[in-house]
């Protein structure tokens, strides 16, 4: 529940508790469930249950994907606390609570790209794994798009999360209404205040 910057931040402020070896392939696998969009994969492939993440610890690439995995849980947690007025109404895929949960999540990533040197960790996206058999090609074109993204704390530009999102597939319609339900949240102090507050106490909860 998500974007990448905010993955990356979350990764890096749980080393602590993972303790990766390698942290290039810790943070590459932070990113890594979200390559379903632009693979075509299964969700149920790279978001998996509770009963099923214990593995993934086996390795860095895999500690990261399972930060990646709590990184959702508690956001969502946190988000649906912050913001009970989202969640009230219709949330399956391009409805309107779908819409103002996404416009969330890129301010979110927003601020987190600023609050965190997520652009000195950019390189570590080059590391490629495709355990559930991804074509590689098209897990390089996923991780490429943040290493555009995240340049620096004055990136990335709301235009370039349209571009995102209709990239990986949602189509124009919705990319284009996530986008004024972002700008419309944006000219709200009240929600934006709101939203500098989902990344520490979704920390929190998972340390």
């Amino acid at each position: 529940m998500a974007l990448e910057a905010t993955h990356i931040r979350f990764a890096l402020d749980m080393q602590v508790k993972y303790n990766p070896t390698d942290v290039g392939k810790f943070i590459a696998g932070a990113i890594y469930p979200d390559s379903r969009y632009v693979t075509g994969i299964d969700r149920t492939l790279t978001h998996l249950g509770e009963s099923d993440r214990e593995k993934l610890l086996q390795s860095d690439f895999g500690k990261g994907w399972h930060a990646h995995l709590v990184c959702d849980d508690v956001q969502y947690e946190v988000t649906k606390e912050l913001f009970p007025e989202v969640f009230v109404v219709k949330m399956g895929h391009g409805s309107e609570g779908w819409v103002r949960h996404c416009a969330l999540k890129v301010l979110q990533d927003m601020d987190d790209v600023r609050q965190a040197p997520i652009g000195s960790f950019l390189p570590y996206l080059e590391h490629l794994e495709n355990p559930n058999g991804e074509d590689i090609a098209k897990l390089r074109a996923y991780s490429q798009t943040f290493t555009r993204m995240y340049v620096d704390s004055a990136t990335p530009t709301l235009n370039d999360y349209y571009e995102m999102w209709r990239k990986w597939g949602i189509g124009d319609r919705l990319a284009l209404q996530i986008r004024h339900q972002v700008e419309t949240y944006a000219s709200d102090a009240g929600v934006m205040r709101q939203i500098e507050h989902i990344y520490t106490k979704a920390l929190l909860r998972a340390l």
